[in-house]
């Protein structure tokens, strides 16, 4: 079989090797299978067909058995094949014979197991016969010192004293100093966070400490997916590595036998390890398996500390611990986080100087810039380049101050002072605008992120890109998970098929790469109803704080500012504005289906407050020029639009007409005064300036919207009704109660037909008309209709709902004005604690209720003096609310300062 092959001629282990392959190649095996019917390792028959090393003398007649199960069975070739091995192996160098690590405990470099079956098929193509590993050749052009000469550039560090001293404590004890009382036990250490949070200044500062320590220091900066074997070489050089060893060993193997060999204390720190599994395991091995690049340090004076961005490539069960119980947790995890608001701010004076503003702004500033440490680096050196400029170059829209600076980040034109994908914005000190690659990447805030995302696309998930950038599209609050419905998602152009298992990985992985945080949430209540925290002036709520005891399933996702304004410039300036606005607009559509008037709805409607309007927000930061060639989702503005509602329904009704002013201003322009959706925001718009006490302005509004609607929508349409109903109650409130009532009977005489008797749209017209009978002194017929509505109310849609409660404030009135007082107090009584109790005391129902009752409680002489503080609180809160020229403000301003009877 192997006539061809000259043994006479070889003279090196190589040509053995050579002539080894070409017998295996001509059997069609590759060398696992040889390995396997040899019964030795691959890694060590890899190394005998590479020619590395010749077959060893064990187990007894090895040479022979592989030539046998390569199809070599003449007697003759065999002998003739054990001559040429025995002559080779005669003339090697003595020293060469039997290499073994010199320490204590090493095993035959020749038998050490590395697990890397690749080597098969590099054999198969025939370029098996180098000298090397390929690490030892490369690391010629790696160092593994410390880069601690980057401390100075950086300068003071703010905000990390706590994770420092934590780390610190675990250094090993310092040479010549083992009773040292501030070192530990060394271990395993991954920080882990964002891009640009700072976790390479940390470990570099880490680092630095240690040499001042005395302890050996090592520093592998992970660039490429050669680094590590490459650096790792370095490391092994320096640590007494032959060339030989290099050459035959498993690197991974004789590295660590190396360092677990060092009788004094010593710091690894690997950086950058943007993919844990593949750049720290082998091929076909897991990354906390014992035989990679990362192992267990038992029994050593080392540690090792990794900076990653990936934390969900880390066990679950790891901890802030090591744990030497035998589920093998022993790595300790540290997130690395932002700064508060104080070290940000501190950050940025260091780096901009003594011109940029007052420490206050500075602060505003570092907050704005959600206390990411390269944000803030980037931002102080810019501020610090420009108060040098001369005051005449530039113009004005150059930021100069911390002031300046966060207005230009506000006004969502950060082209200047932000980085952006593009690569055209300006580069850090010391990094050159022509930088290209992952150094111009690591020196920008944005790409930064772009690093992560090309990880998740190496690992097969590539939509995680345009999920994070649909996220970026809402508001700055937390986002409920439940708003990103997979079926939505799956019918529109951003993802295709995409069902729940996937979003949830993809969500996963991007927290694991932190680009998000998903944040436990709060399960929604279904029989407590709970009025939202009020809005804040910049429109947005308090995020929820993580509560424990809350179920898996409900999470609520967290986006850093920097991350999504720089996601956000992508989706409106990129190449999908359309897709992104269609996704938006579904989403949000599907999520606020649930009624706003309904108190069990109201959590959820509080949670989604910072995102109803997102859809309006997104197209408005689309350029004119390609906002104007959008083809506009058909349901646009329904979530602004109930939104509205919701502010109305608990109480905000400033707010509230801030919402439909919104949406009738970018609406207008879009889609024309007379659409459905714009007549719709234009009646709600004047039903709240009537609920507020402007009903002179909301009666000329509302007579103008129920034009329109009998004209597109013809005259018994319940859009047409709606309307009809409120003008009525606005005229019943400018005192014009006869024609409010004929248009109520109207209103009910169309609606029972279409609607039926006891829909709540028809008790709400059976309600109002109850009340204007009573205004209008028949009072009979107005307790017969109110007591019915009150009933069928209670029945229907509970006793403490909202509207039920409308009813028990008419049946009040209706009480009083019959002359029965107790009945009224009574009534009076029981409508205050509910109001409160279910709308909150600032709802203006519950601000006319208390009214309501110090109206009933002087007509019966029974005003007491302890109750005017309460009516005092009640009058401030509806200054706030509802303003001064409000019924309830004055009724409440009459009983804080009445004489008690």
């Amino acid at each position: 079989m192997s006539e061809s092959i000259d043994l006479a001629v070889i003279t090196t282990n190589v040509e053995f090797g050579r002539a080894l392959t070409s017998v295996r190649l001509r059997a069609r095996l590759s060398i696992r299978a040889v390995a396997q019917r040899v019964r030795i390792p691959a890694s060590t028959a890899g190394g005998y067909f590479s020619g590395a090393h010749l077959p060893g003398l064990q187990p007894a007649d090895l040479l022979t058995d592989m030539l046998r199960a390569c199809g070599v069975s003449d007697e003759a070739e065999l002998e003739h094949w054990t001559a040429t091995w025995m002559r080779l192996r005669r003339a090697r160098p003595a020293d060469e014979e039997h290499s073994t690590d010199p320490r204590p405990g090493g095993g035959s470099v020749r038998d050490s197991r590395d697990n890397r079956d690749d080597r098969d098929d590099r054999d198969d193509r025939g370029d098996g016969e180098g000298e090397g590993t390929g690490a030892g050749e490369l690391a010629a052009t790696i160092t593994v010192a410390p880069p601690v000469a980057r401390l100075d550039r950086i300068g003071t560090l703010f905000g990390r004293e706590d994770i420092l001293t934590r780390l610190s404590t675990h250094l090993p004890a310092a040479a010549g100093d083992p009773t040292d009382a501030d070192t530990g036990h060394g271990g395993v250490h991954v920080l882990y966070g964002m891009g640009g949070i700072g976790k390479s200044t940390v470990a570099l500062a880490l680092a630095d400490r240690a040499r001042r320590r005395v302890i050996r220091t090592w520093w592998i900066g992970v660039t490429t997916a050669a680094t590590v074997p490459a650096a790792m070489a370095a490391l092994a050089v320096e640590l007494g590595a032959t060339r030989h060893e290099l050459r035959n060993a498993s690197l991974p193997d004789l590295v660590w036998r190396y360092l677990r060999a060092l009788d004094e204390p010593w710091l690894l720190v690997i950086d950058n390890v943007d993919d844990p599994a593949a750049q720290l395991a082998l091929p076909g091995g897991e990354l906390l398996d014992g035989s990679g690049w990362l192992r267990r340090l038992d029994d050593t004076r080392g540690m090792v500390v990794v900076t990653t961005r990936d934390r969900s490539a880390w066990p679950a069960e790891a901890g802030p611990h090591e744990d030497d119980s035998p589920d093998g947790r022993w790595v300790a995890l540290h997130p690395v986080r932002v700064l508060a608001d104080e070290d940000a701010g501190a950050a940025l004076r260091a780096l901009a100087g003594p011109g940029a503003g007052s420490t206050a702004e500075a602060r505003t500033l570092g907050r704005r810039l959600g206390g990411l440490p390269l944000a803030l680096a980037f931002a102080g050196r810019f501020l610090a380049r420009t108060a040098r400029m001369p005051a005449h170059f530039g113009d004005q829209e150059v930021p100069r101050t911390y002031l300046a600076y966060e207005q230009v980040l506000r006004a969502g034109a950060a082209g200047p002072v932000l980085p952006d994908f593009d690569g055209t914005s300006p580069a850090l000190d010391g990094a050159s605008p022509r930088t290209t690659g992952r150094d111009r990447e690591r020196a920008l805030v944005g790409p930064t992120w772009e690093l992560s995302l090309q990880v998740l696309t190496d690992q097969g998930r590539p939509a995680a890109r345009p999920l994070l950038t649909l996220l970026a599209c809402f508001g700055c609050d937390l986002i409920p998970l439940e708003l990103l419905d997979p079926a939505t998602l799956s019918t529109g152009p951003l993802f295709g098929k995409l069902g729940a298992t996937q979003l949830w990985d993809l969500l996963d992985a991007l927290a694991g790469q932190g680009l998000i945080e998903l944040v436990p949430s709060p399960a929604p209540s279904t029989t407590t109803p709970v009025r939202p925290a009020r809005p804040s002036d910049n429109g947005s709520s308090a995020a929820a704080a993580p509560v424990s005891g809350v179920t898996p399933a409900q999470w609520q996702i967290w986006l850093h500012p920097l991350v999504q304004d720089s996601f956000r410039r992508h989706a409106v300036h990129g190449e999908r504005p359309e897709d992104y606005l269609e996704a938006v607009t579904a989403l949000l559509a599907g999520a606020t289906r649930f009624d706003p008037r309904d108190p069990e709805h109201w959590t959820w409607w509080a949670r989604l407050r910072a995102h109803w309007d997102a859809a309006l927000g997104l197209l408005a930061d689309i350029p004119g020029a390609v906002r104007a060639r959008l083809r506009l989702p058909p349901e646009l503005l329904v979530a602004a639009t109930r939104g509205g509602r919701f502010l109305r329904a608990t109480g905000y009704p400033t707010q509230a007409v801030a919402a439909y002013e919104t949406v009738l201003a970018m609406g207008r322009p879009l889609l024309g005064a007379e659409h459905a959706d714009m007549l719709a925001a234009e009646h709600d718009l004047y039903r709240v300036m009537a609920a507020l006490g402007r009903q002179a302005d909301a009666e000329p509004g509302f007579r103008r919207v129920l034009d329109a609607r009998v004209r597109l929508l013809g005259a018994s349409h319940a859009d047409t009704l709606t309307t009809q109903h409120y003008l009525a109650r606005t005229l019943r409130e400018l005192g014009h109660f006869t024609e409010a009532l004929e248009l109520l009977k109207l209103t009910l005489e169309r609606r029972v037909p279409t609607l039926g008797p006891t829909h709540r749209d028809t008790l709400t017209t059976r309600n109002n008309i109850g009340d204007v009978l009573a205004e209008l002194g028949q009072l009979d017929e107005a307790q017969e209709m109110l007591h019915a509505v009150w009933a069928a109310r209670g029945d229907i849609l509970g006793p403490t709902h909202p509207a039920t409660l409308v009813t028990l404030a008419h049946l009040t009135r209706l009480a009083l004005r019959s002359g029965a007082a107790q009945r009224a107090a009574d009534h009076a009584q029981a409508l205050v604690t509910t109001c409160q109790e279910v709308l909150g005391p600032d709802h203006p129902r519950a601000l006319a209720a208390v009214g309501l009752y110090g109206e009933v409680e002087r007509r019966r002489g029974r005003l007491a003096p302890a109750a005017r503080a309460g009516y005092l609180a009640a009058h401030q809160r509806s200054l706030r609310v509802l303003g001064p020229q409000h019924a309830t403000t004055a009724t409440l301003a009459g009983l804080a300062t009445a004489e008690a009877s």
